[in-house]
């Protein structure tokens, strides 16, 4: 199994990317960087990664295919990829929660319109683009010049999406941690895979995860809270609840508390909801469900780490260099 982490890019980008080069000092194989109006642009910062490193995968994680044509995504990877020898991965989806929140964008299809993505960026990857659906067009379109395509992971959480990403991507980007989960996950990709007769390996399976190093299991819990409200209480499938294993209550209620702006909705997440999604504990125990993710078929695990003090970031990938560079789990 590989490791990548996840860079919020919501701090200055000589000190992010100075992140990324320890990363790839401690054997991480990529990093994840995220595409959201707020924060920095993730392509600049691809660029000066580019520059510093000489290794590292340099992934979107994930570009909004709400925000960006495929085509510009296509453009800008294959950018990415000439200035960095061929190390530039698209990780795509069709946008975070604030589209609809803030922008008003509620595709009626999202599975077609990453679909439709795809196709678009696999055809400029390839030569000339000649489509027209229902959300993109790219009629006769092309790219200035020929570069091998990156390859394309979808963000998937729902069945028909992890069928989809089966079908047509050359990864998946899943979040949960928990084995009945992960069973779940990889069965649907492979059923994507088979009903086009494709090799289910053809789409390695990343799973995104926070990760929390203390001596005391149970504050690094209370610290994982956070970051794992949109996970627990967001927007997905109901037949997932059971499959993470959550209490149907407990959702409806975290849901309902995240919709009311007076309320504190990290409080109604629970300790099954963060060991759903989440690594929290000592390094050694950390260490160890890493090492079950590689024994449970996962070809990559995407680290987030918190960024708040980036010189205590440094000293905990530095500290997982012995895991990260360990080899197949």
């Amino acid at each position: 199994m590989e490791y990548g982490l996840a860079i919020w890019l919501d701090q200055p980008l000589d000190a992010l990317s100075g992140l990324a080069v320890a990363a790839e000092e401690a054997g991480f194989a990529d990093v994840w960087l995220p595409d959201h109006y707020f924060l920095r642009d993730v392509y600049v910062a691809q660029a000066l990664i580019a520059a510093r490193t000489t290794k590292l995968r340099l992934a979107t994680g994930v570009a909004a295919v709400q925000l960006r044509h495929p085509a510009l995504i296509a453009s800008a990877a294959a950018t990415i990829a000439e200035c960095s020898g061929g190390r530039a991965v698209i990780g795509i989806g069709p946008g975070g929660h604030e589209f609809g929140a803030q922008f008003g964008m509620r595709p009626r299809s999202p599975l077609r319109m990453l679909r439709e993505s795809v196709e678009i960026i696999r055809q400029l990857g390839s030569g000339q683009a000649s489509w027209r659906g229902e959300y993109f067009s790219a009629d006769g379109a092309a790219l200035g010049w020929r570069t091998d395509p990156p390859p394309v992971y979808l963000s998937a959480r729902g069945p028909r999406m992890l069928e989809l990403a089966g079908e047509i991507a050359d990864g998946v980007i899943i979040h949960g941690v928990q084995h009945d989960f992960l069973a779940y996950a990889r069965a649907r990709v492979a059923r994507g895979a088979e009903r086009v007769g494709r090799d289910p390996a053809e789409c390695r399976i990343s799973v995104m995860l926070d990760v929390e190093a203390d001596r005391d299991e149970a504050a690094a819990i209370d610290r994982l809270r956070a970051r794992c409200v949109l996970m627990a209480g967001g927007s997905y499938a109901d037949e997932l609840i059971p499959v993470y294993g959550f209490d149907p209550g407990a959702v409806a209620t975290l849901r309902a508390a995240l919709r009311d702006p007076h309320v504190r909705e990290a409080g109604y997440v629970t300790d099954d909801m963060v060991r759903a999604f989440a690594f929290g504990g000592t390094l050694e125990s950390v260490a160890a469900r890493l090492g079950a993710l590689g024994r449970a078929g996962i070809d990559l695990a995407i680290l987030k780490l918190d960024q708040s003090d980036l010189s205590a970031t440094r000293a905990v990938l530095e500290a997982l260099g012995p895991t990260v560079k360990g080899g197949p789990a």
